[in-house]
């Protein structure tokens, strides 16, 4: 678990850890600086903790990405759950993660979550839900608090770089480009929403969302710097699957690991190309989308949908 000013609510999240029908083995705190009194309730929670309780405060601020990192390090478990500090687990979370990393060789597992206001009244959709409502892919879900991985992952994902945005986009998806992804489809918890998240993910939306809503947030503006941004953090799993290439192979053999590489360099160059056509003016822009379309360039983005945007983007 990472905290940071997380005293409001954090008291509930250590409690659904007691109230597990298969109780953690131990419980890694690390505080990256809270100038409130979360450290105050995770001391007090540690007096009377039924297992293992360790708090870890950090000498500075070192961002939630590396305070994550450094939680990760110290945990001993053969399985590692993400935590964060004001969500709810249901009683049986632990035990169902448990029992899929037992019944298959996945080396990372997610599960669904009932999304929430900030007293715990459930919204009526899960993040899951919202996430297929919006037409996207499974391999789109992602979610730390929701995240355990196997202890032998750890390695491979360690240290997280800093670009990448957040811990649990890149704990997942080298997970998943891999095939050793395994989603829970069952919720296994409460997701909080209130004012201080930090997470801002259209799909954890507390009201009712739609694709018109997606349009209108996204639009059909300016979209290369967050194009350039893609290519950056593609570059980075390319690099990491060449550097641990020997222990990915172990796992999932050559070819799987070929085709990972091959799907990320095919991405890389469709974004590459996008940053291009729309550079040029929209009068002309009509016949290099076709052209990269005739090439089957856009089968690694939205196909005809996003062929579409390029031509009309201003």
């Amino acid at each position: 678990m990472a905290t940071y000013n997380g005293a409001q609510y954090i008291e509930e999240q250590l409690q659904s850890f007691v109230d597990q029908t298969r109780q953690p083995d131990e419980v890694v705190v690390c505080d990256d600086g809270s100038t409130d009194a979360t450290l105050e309730v995770v001391e007090n929670f540690k007096e009377s903790a039924p297992f293992d309780f360790f708090i870890y405060r950090n000498e500075k601020n070192l961002g939630f990405i590396k305070n994550f990192e450094k939680a990760i390090s110290l945990c001993s478990g053969d399985v590692i759950f993400l935590s964060d500090q004001d969500d709810v687990w249901f009683e049986n979370k632990i035990d169902i993660v448990e029992r899929e990393f037992k019944n298959s060789s996945a080396m990372v597992v997610i599960n669904d979550q009932v999304i929430t206001d900030s007293n715990l009244k459930e919204s009526g959709a899960t993040k899951l839900d919202n996430a297929r409502r919006l037409g996207y892919s499974e391999s789109w879900f992602i979610t730390g608090c929701c995240t355990a991985f196997r202890s032998g992952w750890v390695d491979l994902i360690c240290p997280i770089p800093v670009e990448i945005g957040s811990h649990d986009i890149w704990i997942n998806r080298l997970a998943d480009m891999l095939d050793l992804r395994k989603i829970i489809f069952t919720p296994l918890q409460f997701y909080r929403r209130h004012e201080t998240n930090a997470s801002e993910s259209e799909v954890s939306d507390f009201r009712k969302i739609s694709r018109f809503k997606l349009l209108r947030t996204y639009g059909l503006g300016d979209a290369t710097c967050g194009w350039k941004v893609k290519i950056n953090r593609i570059n980075l799993y390319s690099l990491r699957l060449r550097e641990k290439s020997e222990i990915f192979t172990a796992l999932v053999g050559e070819e799987r690991l070929a085709w990972a590489l091959k799907s990320l360099e095919l991405e890389r160059n469709a974004l590459s190309r996008r940053v291009e056509i729309v550079g040029l003016p929209r009068i002309v822009r009509w016949w290099p989308v076709l052209n990269f379309w005739a090439k089957g360039g856009y089968a690694q983005l939205s196909g005809l949908q996003s062929a579409l945007k390029d031509i009309i983007r201003p």
